[in-house]
């Protein structure tokens, strides 16, 4: 009997340890036009949590002291906006005189002198809600934006190539999984779809 409870308990173990490279961040790898899209972060144990967020990959370029973003707008002009970064880990961005984005470095900073390039977050007002963004500058001129709207906090378990996906409210969805380098195809939880996840 107690063999049998070892046993056991091992399967467990061994079926709670996810796919190599499949723990992180990962987020909707082409947002619809709408922009909204989701964010997961799969954890060990079985573990995802699950945010729709809006969605908006872009490029940068710096001009002297301002950092030229794309337009708000489809069609609309480039998005400059003078950059502050005289205090360690904290970069604010200005349109005239008025604070447009006040953000915050997670992690280290880049050896050197201040530079946007990284990680950053701050609060930003939607829908009459306080939430929390992201931002990411990368060394190549791309950026991201991500606006989370909501978390929930889901579990997934994968059997041979088939990924399932069990929301909060006792919902399965479950269809094929491929994971690469930086792309990854997992079951949508809207029922019948696939979609592409990218890594961030």
């Amino acid at each position: 009997m107690r063999v049998l409870i070892f046993v056991l308990m091992v399967g467990g173990i061994f079926a709670q340890i996810p796919p190599p490279g499949l723990v992180g961040r990962w987020r909707t790898a082409t947002p619809p036009t709408s922009g909204l899209g989701a964010i997961y972060e799969f954890l060990t144990g079985g573990v995802v949590k699950i945010s729709p967020a809006a969605i908006a990959p872009g490029t940068y370029r710096i001009k002297g002291n301002e950092i030229i973003l794309p337009p708000l707008q489809v069609g609309g002009t480039e998005n400059a906006q003078t950059l502050d970064l005289s205090k360690p880990g904290r970069l604010r961005l200005l349109q005239g005189s008025t604070v447009s984005m006040d953000l915050t470095r997670v992690g280290q900073a880049p050896s050197g002198p201040p530079t946007v390039v990284g990680e950053w977050t701050g609060m930003q007002k939607s829908g009459g809600r306080m939430l929390q963004m992201k931002i990411f500058f990368y060394q190549n001129k791309a950026s991201l934006f991500l606006l989370p709207v909501d978390t929930h906090q889901a579990s997934y378990r994968i059997d041979k190539k088939i990924m399932f996906i069990t929301m909060p409210d006792g919902k399965v969805v479950s269809g094929p999984f491929e994971i690469g380098q930086s792309l990854m195809s997992i079951p949508s939880v809207k029922a019948g779809k696939s979609t592409t996840l990218g890594r961030f």
